[in-house]
């Protein structure tokens, strides 16, 4: 025991935090009040045929709660369009998600055994689209690594953290863990490994042109995800973005989407 406790103080002297005091800090600075963005998301098939669409976001936080909802909203192509996931936070245990079809005029739960599914071709799983919540995992540092994800992006020293799901959510993910790289500088991800129950590697995310719309807040421009195991891509390239305005309530709300106004709302 006196070893054990001996080796996690030298760990903790050798990169001055912890892993999980990374991933809190990192939350910390990167949180906001709310959020808005256009998107240009580019899927990218195996035999490198490619589908372009364009989606828009909102996300709104209840600081004090810890909470958070989102919307995403497919807007072109046509095929595709008014097509929205809704993300209800109810408590730090309990989301719920809704599928709305325009073509149905339905939405549709997603049950937590389907949240392993892609969303919409993408190499978003429905999981990936959930509220991220710091107590689903354990962290750990790994090591110091200078880290470039991109031919535009700059290198940069980064923490890599192994993050492995606690025994309470392990029945609930799809993945046995994730490594992710956060800078030392400003603490924002730009890569993240997703390992499946196999422990193999399902797939890596990269995120790259980060800017800084506000206070300690940085966010990428650019994101591709690398699905390593489906032979597919997703990237995805942020526009107008807008960080902490006022979003109107009832756009996180179901009725807002049964009553189609999200296809209307710019």
């Amino acid at each position: 025991m006196k070893k054990i406790v001996l080796m996690l103080c030298c760990v903790s002297v050798l990169f001055g935090m912890s892993g999980r005091e990374v991933m809190q800090k990192q939350k910390d600075l990167q949180s906001t009040k709310s959020e808005q963005s256009r998107e240009i998301m580019i899927l990218i098939n195996s035999d490198n045929s490619k589908e372009k669409r364009e989606v828009k976001r909102k996300m709104r936080k209840d600081v004090e709660k810890d909470l958070t909802d989102s919307l995403i909203v497919f807007v072109k192509p046509s095929d595709v369009g008014g097509t929205a996931l809704l993300n209800l936070q109810a408590s730090k245990e309990i989301e719920n998600q809704y599928l709305y079809t325009p073509a149905l005029k339905k939405l549709q739960r997603i049950a937590q055994g389907s949240k392993k599914n892609y969303f919409m071709g993408t190499d978003f799983t429905y999981e990936d689209l959930s509220a991220d919540k710091l107590e689903n995992y354990n962290y750990k540092i790994l090591k110091e690594e200078d880290v470039k994800v991109a031919k535009s992006d700059k290198k940069e020293l980064c923490y890599v953290i192994e993050a492995t799901p606690t025994e309470a959510y392990t029945p609930k993910t799809s993945y046995s863990k994730k490594i992710l790289w956060v800078t030392k500088e400003h603490f924002y991800t730009k890569k993240v490994e997703f390992y499946g129950k196999d422990k193999s590697l399902i797939k890596f995310e990269n995120s790259w042109e980060f800017v800084n719309p506000t206070g300690t807040v940085y966010r990428p421009l650019k994101v591709a995800i690398i699905n390593k195991k489906e032979n597919h891509k997703t990237v995805v390239m942020v526009k107008d973005l807008k960080i902490n305005e006022k979003i109107n309530k009832k756009a996180f709300t179901k009725r807002y989407l049964l009553n189609e106004e999200h296809m209307a709302d710019e």
